[in-house]
């Protein structure tokens, strides 16, 4: 059987990383979250465990801008480097229509939602907690691209498509997201 590759689409503060995060610790899988390392690069930090190249285009990506097609090519050549390894989950990408077309067969795009007043609070708590600040009225492309990306991924004939409410128990949260990822 194919170690599942899990893609996490859904509005800045659905919960997108914690449940990545929890599968890599829970679960073993690789966990590729394009905003943290944006960050971490950011910071003249260099993550291990990935390859130069990708480091290199995502550390020249502008946040908020669209990402090159190398750095696509470059996040795809990641996946396929550990899937035969473990299970692989990315969060923060498709972030476009376009980037469907270049995910691998039989992948798993869970939408993660939840209601916009715990969204909002959320986003609030992280502002208050960490160096990620946010407010109100904040745009995002990415955002504004979620249901797009989702609609292109359902059309799709090679991957599978779930909604998965981000309410309540992160862990059980990530069990559905798993549950999602092997067919029937």
């Amino acid at each position: 059987m194919q170690n599942p590759v899990i893609f996490l689409i859904g509005l800045h503060g659905v919960g997108k990383s914690t449940i990545g995060k929890i599968l890599a610790a829970k679960q073993g899988f690789k966990h590729i979250s394009i905003g943290d390392l944006g960050r971490l690069l950011r910071k003249n930090k260099i993550p291990k465990g990935y390859s130069l190249r990708f480091l290199r285009l995502l550390a020249k990506h502008e946040r908020g801008e669209r990402m090159a097609p190398e750095l696509v090519n470059a996040l795809m050549e990641e996946i396929r480097a550990v899937v035969h390894l473990r299970g692989v989950v990315v969060d923060g990408f498709p972030a476009e229509p376009m980037h469907v077309l270049s995910l691998p067969t039989g992948s798993t795009v869970v939408h993660l939602t939840c209601p916009e007043q715990e969204r909002v609070q959320r986003l609030a708590h992280r502002s208050e907690c960490t160096a990620r600040k946010w407010h109100c009225g904040i745009e995002s492309r990415r955002d504004e691209q979620v249901e797009a990306v989702f609609s292109v991924a359902q059309e799709s004939r090679i991957l599978r498509t779930q909604v998965i409410a981000s309410e309540g128990d992160p862990q059980a949260i990530a069990g559905q997201v798993l549950a999602a990822s092997f067919p029937i």
